[in-house]
């Protein structure tokens, strides 16, 4: 039993919940008497304990009888729920200890690396939390961007999402909300021979190593975070320098500007349609 009750604490019960709802499994059903006995739970303590796992449906009382008596949940159903609850909790605490994070670092260095796919899609998701007029996600892949799906389709509830796809692929099968798709065009030499052709359309050589750009993910123009590859280990850096996201956000809206709309809002969540590039 003492096994039992720390486990089950560990996913969430007091002590007392624990060992009523522990002793309540193993007699089937009973009275505050009967639980009291198997539980060694204060018969007064009883009443009030059992009351609250009724009210999160870990047990059902029968109170047409008297005294009352108290009948156990499926264990399946009640260890789903609490270990349903310890994720969300996980989830938000990391959401919250990443925004922390991200608001002091932000206060100390402009520009930062991020290494690791689990610190990746944190950050992008703390980024996306912290929008507060729009999101502009740049992505060389549809095939790709279905691991960001859901940050796009929550952020296009309550902002405008731009997604642009500069090698103008077809694809995307998971929803993105309310998010309109962009194929870019070529609207100066410049992007194209400086720009596109360099960077955008294949692995870019420097010193030795070869480094394939993934995505650009920018916040308003406060934050933008670019994913790549380098030798193929997938880095980001994040950065929050106002000279460069600025500069960063501007020729994204020029390539939004000169851009193909192949997908509007709510429209998103089939295969896009073929472009004229």
């Amino acid at each position: 039993m003492d096994d039992l009750v720390r486990n089950l604490t560990a996913l969430g019960l007091t002590e007392y919940e624990a060992r009523v709802y522990a002793a309540l499994v193993g007699i089937g059903e009973g009275s505050a008497r009967q639980v009291h006995e198997a539980s060694a739970v204060p018969r007064p303590r009883v009443y009030d304990i059992a009351e609250g796992l009724a009210g999160r449906g870990f047990i059902t009382v029968r109170r047409g009888e008297h005294p009352h008596v108290y009948i156990p949940a499926e264990p399946a159903v009640v260890i789903h729920h609490l270990t349903s609850a310890v994720d969300a909790a996980a989830t938000a605490a990391v959401q919250g200890l990443d925004a922390l994070s991200l608001d002091a670092r932000s206060k100390n260095s402009p520009i930062r690396y991020v290494q690791g796919e689990w610190s990746i899609r944190r950050h992008a998701e703390s980024l996306a939390a912290g929008v507060t007029r729009d999101l502009a996600v740049v992505c060389l892949d549809y095939g790709q961007i279905g691991e960001f799906a859901r940050l796009i389709a929550d952020a296009s509830r309550d902002h405008p999402v731009s997604v642009l796809l500069p090698n103008g692929m077809h694809g995307i099968r998971k929803p993105l909300g309310n998010a309109s798709l962009y194929v870019p065009k070529p609207f100066c030499t410049f992007f194209q021979e400086n720009i596109f052709e360099k960077v955008y359309s294949g692995p870019l050589s420097v010193d030795g190593s070869a480094f394939l750009l993934e995505y650009i993910i920018i916040a308003d123009d406060r934050v933008c975070m670019i994913v790549y590859l380098e030798d193929a280990v997938r880095n980001a850096v994040v950065i929050t320098l106002p000279f460069i996201t600025c500069v960063q956000r501007q020729f994204v809206n020029r390539m939004i500007a000169s851009a193909d709309c192949i997908s509007g809002p709510g429209e998103a969540g089939t295969e896009a349609r073929p472009s004229a590039t």
